[in-house]
């Protein structure tokens, strides 16, 4: 297996326990469907089998169906979501995208360029992630109650208006008060990862990316650095025009982005546990800051 330990060790052991190789196995299995491209045998079959998954660990998966014209061709999506303590004190959206691009648009051999993205790192990997999460969380639940949500059609079009197509349904049917925080996984199984708070992220959730990387350095996740990253359209700007607190983890640095080449050995365990503790460790601290003062003893 590719990529074991980044680092000698990470901090807080008294954090729920975070599987990196059984989340490495995740990746790869989604990558075994083939390209998740909608319309496509891969793309369903996976549906069902990430669905099967967390329907075992969280009980109840909410499948929110849509359809979308794009260029021409009406196409079935489907976004993924579970609950974890629904009755928990206050809420936290954890979202990631699970469809990849029907075209490696970048790949440098231009005779490939009309192939599908494997999606090993560009999809797989932070729905990796949220499948490992849900597995820790419902061993351990959270103070707070949990959303997660799958988003499909993040990467289908070739213009803007064809992509983050299951982001925008999910807001645009969200009803509920607003998650106090959210956060996006995208591109978070690089080899040699590197997370930079992204630009749109600070300007509209700065509160949100302060949670996230002062959680990451606490819990040793040093793959987060300060060094600020260019704004990137993504799924979170779909949650923050509905007034959802989101910022996107990503590390855009990846030469194989739209690319043939986005297969699962150029992902390691060891960053898919990096950035599964440093959620485990936001959720940890939001829990503490919300826990009653003890009162002082009296003399």
């Amino acid at each position: 297996m590719p990529g074991q330990v980044l680092v000698p060790s990470l901090g807080n052991p008294q954090l729920p326990p975070f599987n990196a190789d059984r989340a490495y196995r995740n990746l790869v299995s989604q990558c075994e469907f083939g390209p998740r491209v909608p319309g496509t045998k891969a793309h369903d079959d996976c549906a069902t089998w990430l669905c099967d998954q967390l329907g075992v660990v969280t009980g109840v998966v909410k499948l929110q169906r849509f359809e979308r014209k794009v260029q021409g061709k009406s196409v079935p999506m489907v976004n993924l979501v579970t609950i974890i303590n629904p009755k928990g004190q206050g809420h936290v959206l954890l979202c990631a995208h699970w469809d990849s691009r029907p075209t490696a648009d970048h790949d440098p051999d231009p005779e490939k360029r009309k192939l599908p993205v494997p999606g090993a790192n560009d999809g797989a990997s932070g729905a990796a992630v949220l499948l490992e999460l849900a597995r820790t969380l419902t061993a351990v639940p959270p103070k707070q109650k949990v959303t997660m949500v799958l988003f499909d059609g993040e990467d289908y079009g070739s213009e803007l208006k064809d992509m983050f197509l299951g982001s925008r349904v999910f807001a645009e049917r969200y009803q509920d008060p607003p998650p106090d925080w959210a956060v996006l996984l995208d591109m978070v199984g690089d080899q040699d990862l590197r997370l930079a708070p992204e630009l749109i992220s600070q300007q509209r959730a700065p509160e949100v990316v302060e949670r996230i990387w002062s959680a990451a350095a606490r819990a040793g996740c040093t793959a987060f650095v300060r060094n600020p990253w260019p704004a990137i359209m993504d799924d979170h700007v779909s949650l923050l025009d509905k007034g959802i607190p989101c910022v996107d983890v990503i590390d855009f640095d990846y030469p194989y982005w739209h690319t043939t080449a986005d297969t699962p050995d150029k992902c390691a365990p060891a960053s898919l546990e990096q950035v599964g503790r440093a959620v485990l460790q936001a959720l940890a601290d939001d829990a503490a800051a919300r826990a009653p003062a003890t009162p002082s003893s009296q003399k």
